[in-house]
């Protein structure tokens, strides 16, 4: 088990596009991100994400944030297509290779997730993860999301149809686990 890091979470700008370059053009990283692009330049790819996270702040539909380590991003989480009947969105993550296995993201969840559930105003955060991602699996299950459930071959990856499991967190289970008392807007 890794101790927590000392992470620091902020907004993306145009300097971290060649690290967001890189990441999106890692398929190892992009391999369960569920990346729709036309694009195959990782710059411009990373020009088009950097153009989506803020279209989402800015809408309200959504938050990311740059992970970083010692003041460098390494990696970014965020939620998107909040939706306001339920006041839920999806979460979603991405992590540079160099820094797999290392617990940044065991740490990154838990400290940024309050962020994520006040900036957005949620009631809960929902994760789809490809069963054969297993390592997304273990850190949706240590950091507290249920598992609800297997969705068979509701979307497409390419030409092939893959399922995708369900997992959710909610507020209160949010506040229980970390403590915190969510500010409500």
């Amino acid at each position: 088990m890794h101790a927590p890091l000392n992470l620091q979470f902020r907004d993306f700008d145009e300097g971290d596009l060649p690290v967001i370059a890189s990441a999106m053009g890692d398929t190892q990283v992009t391999r369960y991100y569920g990346l729709e692009t036309t694009h195959t330049d990782a710059l411009a790819i990373a020009r088009e994400q950097l153009s989506w996270y803020r279209e989402l702040d800015v809408e309200g539909a959504g938050w990311w944030q740059a992970i970083c380590l010692n003041g460098q991003p390494i990696g970014a989480i965020g939620a998107y297509d909040r939706d306001e009947d339920g006041d839920s969105a999806e979460l979603g993550y991405w992590l540079l290779p160099s820094h797999w296995g290392r617990g940044v993201m065991r740490s990154a969840l838990p400290q940024c997730l309050p962020s994520v559930f006040q900036q957005l105003n949620l009631h809960s955060l929902v994760a789809y993860v490809e069963p054969e991602n297993q390592v997304s699996i273990k850190l949706l299950t240590a950091c507290g999301f249920a598992y609800e459930g297997l969705l068979r071959e509701c979307t497409r990856r390419g030409d092939d149809y893959v399922s995708l499991q369900r997992f959710s967190m909610l507020a209160r289970e949010l506040e229980c686990s970390t403590g915190l008392e969510l500010q409500r807007k």
